[in-house]
């Protein structure tokens, strides 16, 4: 039986240690992190394709949103503004959050205006 020097252990282990460790993070990073990329994908509008009067509100509501803040809109008709949805996201902390907010909200407000057009994010 060959003596191992505990120093000597000590390094191996901590080498073994050292690429464990890089392989779950390359493992999180290649497995997990496209999945989170891929649950944020809203549908995107521009300001120019909406109705006119969601233009207005949206336009008024631009310099409100800081640096995260987020709006939606979803719409059944371009005239009736029973049909219109319209939702921004303030006071968050980051741009995701913003964004998965303000479609949450404008999704539960076109439910419950009875819109069958999903909301999109606007960006400008």
């Amino acid at each position: 039986m060959q003596f191992i020097p505990l120093n000597t252990l000590v390094r191996r282990l901590q080498g073994v240690l050292r690429s464990s460790i890089a392989l779950l993070a390359a493992w999180l990073y290649f497995a997990v992190m496209p999945l989170a990329v891929i649950a944020e994908e809203f549908p995107k509008t521009s300001p120019s394709q909406l109705p006119g009067s969601l233009q207005e509100l949206y336009a008024r509501e631009r310099p409100n949103l800081g640096q995260y803040g987020h709006c939606a809109a979803g719409f059944d008709s371009r005239t009736d503004g029973l049909k219109m949805a319209l939702s921004c996201s303030i006071y968050v902390r980051s741009s995701a959050q913003g964004a998965r907010l303000a479609v949450k909200l404008c999704n539960e407000r076109a439910d419950f205006q009875k819109i069958k057009a999903r909301c999109s994010l606007i960006v400008d």
